[in-house]
């Protein structure tokens, strides 16, 4: 039986969970998520990103198990774990830049039709939310509206966190792409007034 081992050898727990030990899984994440999650939120300090972003390389680390070489398990979560608090970061930053840039050069014109624009990005948002399929509705309105985190909509659903992330990445993107359209209408509008 598993109790029987010392589970703080992380070379056994690995090789246990390389066999879909669950118990294996278990004591891993006991042991490492406190530390994994202070070291993420010590770089990215919003708790639910942080809790998202460890429990994602949990998942990944389960999912990948049968195909994953890990020889240091510690250096392996942390390495993981600030590899996507980096990603996190870097598109936080990148939309940061994107916002300023927009704010000074465009928005500033636009502040005459400011009611309009706002009315006709509501709309837009309004009628791609309602065009989701139903799951993918719930799942980005639980997410965005009622602010749960990935973890939370997966149980509350009794669907895997990955589908939950997957479908809200889907979602996210194709908005983004249907906003970015309204701004580029909204940018030329406001060239074409200048000219």
């Amino acid at each position: 039986m598993v109790a029987e081992f010392d589970f703080e050898d992380d070379l056994f727990l690995f090789a246990l969970l390389k066999q879909g030990d669950g118990g294996a899984f278990e004591n891993i994440y006991k042991k490492y998520w406190p530390n994994l999650f202070k070291s993420a939120y010590k770089r990215l300090p919003d708790k639910n990103r942080c809790q998202d972003i460890v429990q994602n390389v949990f998942t990944d680390l389960w999912n990948r198990k049968g195909q994953l070489d890990i020889r240091n398990l510690q250096a392996y979560l942390h390495t993981a774990v600030r590899f996507q608090v980096l990603k996190a970061i870097a598109r936080s930053n990148a939309q940061t830049a994107f916002t300023e840039v927009f704010d000074t050069t465009i928005a500033s014109s636009l502040q005459a039709d400011e009611i309009l624009l706002n009315k006709e990005a509501k709309q837009l948002i309004e009628q791609f939310i309602a065009a989701l399929p139903e799951r993918r509705r719930n799942i980005f309105l639980m997410h965005y509206m009622e602010e749960l985190t990935t973890a939370h909509i997966a149980a509350t659903l009794n669907l895997s966190q990955k589908t939950v992330q997957n479908q809200l990445a889907t979602a996210a993107q194709a908005l983004r792409l249907r906003i970015t359209h309204l701004i580029s209408i909204a940018a030329m509008f406001v060239v074409i007034n200048q000219s």
